[in-house]
C-alpha cells in the first residue's frame, strides 16, 4: 500500500532549545517517519486491528500536519513531540484525543525497531499519555425504549442504524466492528460465536427471540455477512469501507438520539457503556460483565461502569447513615 500525504501549510513548529534535545539510541538512520508509520499502520491492518488502523492513520495525518512535511527519523526529539502537544491543545484539541494521538505515535515508534523502547517513553515523558473523566456515555431503560419508538422508513439506513444500534445491545454490547463483519457462519445451533477484533477474546452469546427478529429482517443469499453493512471481503477494501460505514453510522444516531429525545450524545461506544451500566443496576456480578464485554480483566470495565459505580457507594452510605440514625 503507497500512501502519500501532500500538505500546503505554513509549519508551526517551536524551536528546539539544548536542553531539550535529548539523544536517542537510532539503529537506523536512513528511514522517515512515514516509512515506519506506514509499516506499522500495515501490519496492524493485515492483523485485522480495525479500530487501531483507524487510530495510527488518524495519528499519523495529524502529527504529519504538524510537522509540514515527512522527516527523518533523527529529527524526532522529546522536544518535537512537546511542541506538537502544545500545538494540539491550541487547537482546541480534546486531552482524551492528544492521548490518544500520542500513544497511537509512541506505539509506532516502539513497534519499528529503531529506537530503544527507554528512549522511546522518554520521547513522551512530557506529554498527556492518561484519560480523563469523559462525557457520559451511557443512556438509561427509557431512552432504549425511546429510540426503538423512533419512526423510521423501511429498508432506510436509519431502520439499519436503529436496528444495528439495538442488536448490539441485546448481544451484551457487541461492538459496531463485530457486527459489521459478523458472518452467517458465526451463527450455530442457537448462538452467536465471535473473537472481538481489538482484544481477540471469544464470545459466545445465545440469541434471544429479539435477535433473531433483527437478524431476519435482512437476511440475503447474496451476502456472506449477516447485516448490509459491509460489501467488500478483500481486507484493504473492506478496511477502508468499514472506517466510511462507522462514520455515516454515528452520524446516524445522533440524528435518531434528536428525534427520540435522548439527550446523551449517541455513538457506537454508547450501547457497550449501557449494556455494562444497566447490567450492573440489575445486581449483575463485575467478572460476568467483564467476560460479556470480551474484557482481560475487571479493570477496564470499571471505567464503563465507573459513574454507576459512584452513585451506588453514595446510596449505601445514606442507607448507613439513615440505619444509625433511626435507632436513636
Amino acid at each position: 500500500m503507497n500512501i502519500h500525504f501532500e500538505f500546503h501549510i505554513h509549519v508551526h513548529k517551536d524551536q528546539p532549545t539544548q536542553e531539550l534535545v535529548e539523544p536517542l539510541c537510532i539503529m537506523n538512520q536512513e528511514q522517515s517517519f512515514l516509512e515506519i508509520a506506514t509499516s506499522a499502520a500495515l501490519k496492524v491492518q493485515q492483523a485485522n486491528r480495525i479500530n487501531t488502523y483507524n487510530n495510527y492513520m488518524t495519528a499519523i495525518r495529524s502529527f504529519l500536519k504538524y510537522l509540514g512535511h515527512d522527516i527523518p527519523v533523527t529529527d524526532i526529539h522529546n522536544h518535537t513531540i512537546e511542541g506538537y502537544e502544545r500545538w494540539l491543545k491550541d487547537a482546541d484539541i480534546t486531552l482524551n484525543t492528544i492521548s490518544c494521538y500520542m500513544r497511537s505515535l509512541r506505539s509506532i515508534l516502539n513497534q519499528s525497531g529503531i529506537f530503544e523502547t527507554k528512549d522511546v517513553h522518554r520521547l513522551f515523558k512530557n506529554v498527556f499519555t492518561g484519560t480523563t473523566k469523559t462525557e457520559k456515555r451511557a443512556i438509561s431503560d427509557d431512552d432504549i425504549i425511546r429510540l426503538m419508538g423512533v419512526e423510521v422508513h423501511r429498508g432506510s439506513f436509519e431502520e439499519l442504524t436503529r436496528d444495528v444500534f439495538l442488536f448490539s445491545f441485546f448481544a451484551m454490547g457487541m461492538p459496531f466492528v463485530d457486527v459489521a463483519f459478523l458472518r452467517k457462519e458465526q451463527i450455530q445451533n442457537g448462538k452467536i460465536y465471535y473473537h472481538r477484533h481489538k482484544t481477540g477474546q471469544r464470545i459466545c452469546i445465545c440469541l434471544e427471540p429479539c435477535m433473531l427478529e433483527i437478524i431476519r429482517r435482512y437476511e440475503s443469499k447474496q451476502s456472506e455477512y449477516v447485516f448490509p453493512i459491509m460489501v467488500k471481503t478483500h481486507q484493504h477494501q473492506a478496511t477502508n469501507e468499514y472506517l466510511y460505514q462507522l462514520g455515516k453510522y454515528n452520524r446516524t444516531l445522533k440524528r435518531l438520539a434528536l428525534r427520540a429525545g435522548i439527550q446523551t450524545n449517541l455513538t457506537s461506544y454508547v450501547v457497550r457503556h449501557t449494556w455494562a451500566s444497566l447490567a450492573y443496576q440489575s445486581n449483575v456480578d463485575l467478572p460476568v460483565i467483564s467476560k460479556a464485554l470480551g474484557h482481560t480483566n475487571t479493570a477496564t470495565t470499571m471505567v464503563y461502569i465507573k459513574e454507576i459505580d459512584d452513585q451506588r457507594l453514595q446510596n449505601a452510605n445514606r442507607q448507613l447513615i439513615q440505619k444509625t440514625l433511626n435507632r436513636k
